[in-house]
């Protein structure tokens, strides 16, 4: 099982399927959500099917490539506020406004047609938009080549789940 997976999982049983959220995660692991949007966002690999897309199982990627990902990530959408971070295996986005989705965790999904699993909500068709725009920049992206080449699957889209806000923060001042 992967790390990412196994924290997810320990999340879970301390703290309650209904409080898990990416911003209550990152809060948890000792960083400073803000008052923005958090969402996890798993890499993944998609395989199409005759015609449908499923999700293939976890992904094991290294360390330099995490980071290579996430910088083109970041360098691609720093104009949108869409920021992303990695702490350990685990990767979360950052946004200033409310994406207004409803998501499913990717343990949901594996091995399934994806298509009643993607997001939905009043922001599901530009969410849609934002994943094509991933695929796109993830398809040809020096990471992919070198898995490719190395008969690995390919990360060709991020899966997003788990949004959260953390809205009032508290008062480190009052007992």
């Amino acid at each position: 099982m992967k790390l990412h997976y196994k924290l997810l999982k320990t999340l879970k049983k301390l703290f309650g399927k209904k409080s898990l959220d990416a911003a209550n995660t990152w809060a948890n692991l000792g960083f400073n959500p803000d008052e923005d949007y958090w969402l996890f966002a798993t890499p993944v690999h998609l395989i199409l099917q005759r015609d449908s897309f499923s999700m293939a199982e976890p992904l094991s990627l290294t360390t330099s490539e995490h980071e290579s990902l996430i910088t083109t990530l970041n360098t691609h959408f720093k104009a949108d506020d869409l920021q992303f971070y990695q702490h350990e295996k685990a990767w979360f986005l950052r946004i200033k406004n409310d994406p207004q989705i409803n998501t499913v965790a990717p343990q949901t999904v594996i091995h399934r047609d994806i298509q009643a699993y993607l997001p939905t909500g009043p922001g599901a068709a530009k969410w849609a938009q934002l994943s094509n725009e991933i695929q796109m920049l993830l398809f040809e992206h020096p990471v992919n080549i070198v898995r490719d080449n190395a008969k690995q699957l390919t990360i060709n889209s991020i899966w997003f789940y788990g949004l959260g806000r953390i809205k009032d923060k508290p008062n480190l001042n009052s007992q």
